[in-house]
């Protein structure tokens, strides 16, 4: 499947998350469900995507200032925060390049990739931070169940966090979707649909070095 659009929109503008509410809970269950309908009809419609490129970034409007915080089901997490210039800056000593890679576990693509996604957590273990980011209301222990039976190798992330980052680059409108980070932080390239591994460990070579 061919690249359906750049993801260029990170972190553009979060007026509307400036501030936490009572209703958060409430609306995090309504981001799931709208999101996994709205995923379902683009995988159903099965369309041509097409590679789009663009280094221009957005208009900078307002910035989440706040440290992201995502729950890893391992127990662990994983902290970065939203940099001016639209990049990273990941709390863990050892600084590496990021792939975010958006799913979830009803869809087919997104449960093809996971063999290709292991291959790539193997190869650059020591350069690579892989984090898969559930858009899916589902419990730890239902995605460690599926982590275990199929294998995952790699960072997997859930809960309402997931979310904030799914907002954070613009929406996503296909399932799988990733967004890659080189080492120092800054934005590389985004990608809608399942990306060839080859094609992939060639844009990961290029973030690391």
């Amino acid at each position: 499947m061919k690249l359906k659009h750049k993801i260029i929109a990170f972190l553009a503008v979060f007026l509307l998350l400036g501030c936490e509410s009572k209703e958060e809970s409430k609306e995090i269950k309504t981001q799931s469900s709208n999101t996994e309908q709205n995923l379902t009809k683009n995988i159903e419609k099965n369309e041509t995507t097409e590679v789009k490129t663009t280094e221009k970034k957005p208009e900078k409007k307002a910035v989440y200032d706040k440290q992201i915080a995502l729950s890893l089901i391992d127990g662990g997490e994983f902290k970065f925060k939203i940099r001016d210039d639209y990049g990273l800056d990941i709390d863990r000593e050892q600084k590496k390049a990021t792939l975010f890679v958006f799913w979830a576990t009803w869809c087919p693509p997104c449960r093809a990739e996971i063999p290709h996604l292991n291959n790539l957590a193997e190869k650059f273990r020591k350069d690579l931070n892989i984090v898969a980011i559930l858009l899916e209301d589902k419990s730890v222990e239902q995605i460690k169940e599926f982590a275990k039976k199929n294998n995952i190798k790699y960072d997997v992330a859930v809960g309402k966090e997931n979310f904030i980052l799914e907002k954070a680059v613009g929406g996503i409108t296909g399932l799988p979707a990733s967004v890659l980070f080189k080492t120092n932080g800054d934005f590389h390239d985004g990608y809608v649909g399942l990306v060839p591994e080859e094609m992939l460990e060639s844009e990961i070579s290029k973030a690391i070095n």
